[in-house]
C-alpha cells in the first residue's frame, strides 16, 4: 500500500488502525463490499445563498484595488447588439474602432476605460478584442455561439471585467473545432490573456466542446452576487495561469473530458467565500509518444501552487478512472469555511483519490472531509498538521472528517 507520510500522531493511529483491517489500495471486490461506507452527497447547486455587500476597496495602495470595476470612471460606452446573424454597434469612442463581419465582431481599444455592453442572440457570432487598455464588459442578457472558436477572446494583456448584469442571464458557447489565428491564443470558450475579474449579480452559462471552458493566461476573480456555470466536454472547465480568487458567488463546474480539469490554478488560489461545487467525469488519459506512455488522471480541483481555504464553501468530486478529488502540487491550508472532496471512480489505469498533496497539510479551521471508494481519501506526501480545538476528528475505511 503507498505510503502515507507524516501524519499527526492522531492521523497515524488511525491509519495504523484502518490498515489492520483492510488493504486501501486493494481492488478485491470482496473486502471492498465489506468495508464500503458512501460518500456525501456532492452535486451542482444552483440555489441562491446568502452573502454580505460585496465593499470595494478604496485604498488605492491596496494591490486589490483594481480588481473592483467600481474604482473606474466608466463614462465611454460603446453598445454591441446581435440579432441572429447580424451585430449593431452603437456608440462612438475616440481611440476605439469596431468592425464587424456578419455577427463577428472585433474591438481595437486604445483609449481609456470603456464599457461595451453587450446583449442579444447569435449562433454564428464573436467578441474578440485587441489592445493594451483595461475594459468592462457588461453581459446585459447575450447570447453568443461560435462555432468555429472562441465566443469571447481578449488578445489584450490587461483587465477584463466581465460584469453580469443584475438578474441577467446570459450564455456562451464554442465549437468544436477551432478556425486558428496565427500568433493567438483562443483556449475557452470565455478567454483572455490578461486578468478576468466576475461580478454583478446575473448568471453566466459556459458551454465548452472544443477547447476550455474559461481561461486567464493571467488571473480570474470572482465576487459575491455572481452565478457562474460552465460544463466541458473538452478540456479544463475553469484555468487561470497565474491564479484564481473566490472572494464569493456561486460557480458550478462539470467536466468530462479525459484528463480534464473541473478547476485549475496555475498561482495561488484563495477561496475567502461564495460556494463552488466542481464536478470531474472524464478517464484518465494515455499520450504515447516515442514508445513511452504517459497517463493523466482527471481532477475536480487541480493546484500547481499554494491553496489556501479561509472561508466559503468547497466541494468537490471525480468520478472517472483514476480521478482526484483535488490534486495539490504545492502546500494546502484550510483554515475556515468547508471542504470536501469524493473520489468515487474505479481503478483501473490511476489510483482514485479523495485528497492528493505533494507537500503539506495544514488543517486549522473549518469542515474537513474526504472520501475515496478504491484507494486513500487522503494522500499527503509532506507533514501533516491538525490545530487543537477540533470538535469532531473520524474516519472510517474510507473517511477522515475533521470538524472545529
Amino acid at each position: 500500500m503507498k505510503r502515507l507520510l507524516h501524519y499527526s500522531l492522531l492521523l497515524t493511529v488511525m491509519v495504523l488502525g484502518l490498515t489492520s483491517c483492510v488493504n486501501d489500495d486493494s481492488d478485491m471486490d470482496d473486502i471492498i463490499a465489506q468495508y464500503q461506507v458512501e460518500p456525501a452527497s456532492i452535486e451542482l447547486d444552483y440555489s441562491d445563498m446568502t452573502e454580505a455587500d460585496d465593499v470595494p476597496v478604496t485604498d488605492e495602495a491596496d494591490s486589490a484595488y483594481n480588481d473592483y470595476v467600481e474604482n473606474s470612471a466608466w463614462n465611454k460606452v460603446i453598445e454591441i447588439n446581435y440579432d441572429g446573424a447580424t451585430a449593431t454597434v452603437n456608440g462612438r469612442v475616440s481611440g476605439v474602432s469596431v468592425q464587424t463581419s456578419g455577427a463577428h465582431v472585433t474591438v481595437m481599444n486604445m483609449s481609456g476605460p470603456v464599457k461595451f455592453v453587450v446583449s442579444g442572440t447569435t449562433t454564428d457570432g464573436s467578441l474578440k478584442f485587441y489592445g493594451d487598455k483595461r475594459f468592462q464588459i457588461l453581459l446585459n442578457g447575450a447570447q453568443i455561439t461560435n462555432p468555429h472558436g472562441a465566443a469571447i477572446n481578449n488578445q489584450g494583456g490587461k483587465t477584463m471585467y466581465v460584469v453580469l448584469a443584475d438578474g441577467t442571464s446570459n450564455r456562451l458557447q464554442d465549437g468544436a473545432t477551432y478556425t486558428m489565428v496565427d500568433e493567438e491564443d483562443q483556449k475557452a470558450a470565455l478567454f483572455s490573456e490578461g486578468q478576468i475579474v466576475f461580478s454583478g449579480r446575473g448568471t453566466l452559462d459556459v458551454i465548452a466542446e472544443g477547447r476550455g471552458g474559461i481561461r486567464s493566461d493571467d488571473y480570474i476573480r470572482v465576487r459575491p452576487g455572481v452565478k457562474i456555470n460552465v460544463y466541458s466536454t473538452a478540456l479544463d472547465g475553469l484555468r487561470a495561469n497565474d491564479g484564481i480568487i473566490l472572494d464569493g458567488g456561486v460557480i458550478n463546474v462539470e467536466t468530462s473530458g479525459v484528463g480534464a480539469k473541473g478547476v485549475r490554478s496555475g498561482g495561488p488560489m484563495t477561496v475567502n467565500g461564495g460556494r463552488l461545487v466542481a464536478i470531474s467525469n472524464g478517464d484518465t488519459r494515455i499520450t504515447d509518444e516515442s514508445d513511452l506512455t504517459d497517463t493523466t488522471s482527471c481532477a475536480a480541483l487541480y493546484c500547481d501552487t499554494l491553496l489556501v481555504v479561509n472561508g466559503g464553501t468547497v466541494k468537490l468530486k471525480a468520478t472517472g478512472d483514476g480521478g482526484k478529488g483535488m490534486n495539490a502540487k504545492w502546500d494546502v491550508a484550510i483554515q475556515g469555511g468547508t471542504f470536501m472532496a469524493v473520489a468515487a471512480g474505479t481503478r483501473l489505469i490511476k489510483s482514485p483519490k479523495g485528497v492528493k498533496i505533494d507537500r503539506n497539510l495544514s488543517i486549522t479551521g473549518g469542515y474537513f472531509y474526504t472520501y475515496s471508494r478504491r484507494s486513500d481519501p487522503l494522500d499527503v506526501s509532506g507533514t501533516t498538521h491538525v490545530a487543537p480545538g477540533y470538535k469532531t476528528y473520524d474516519h472510517g475505511p474510507k473517511v477522515i472528517t475533521i470538524a472545529y
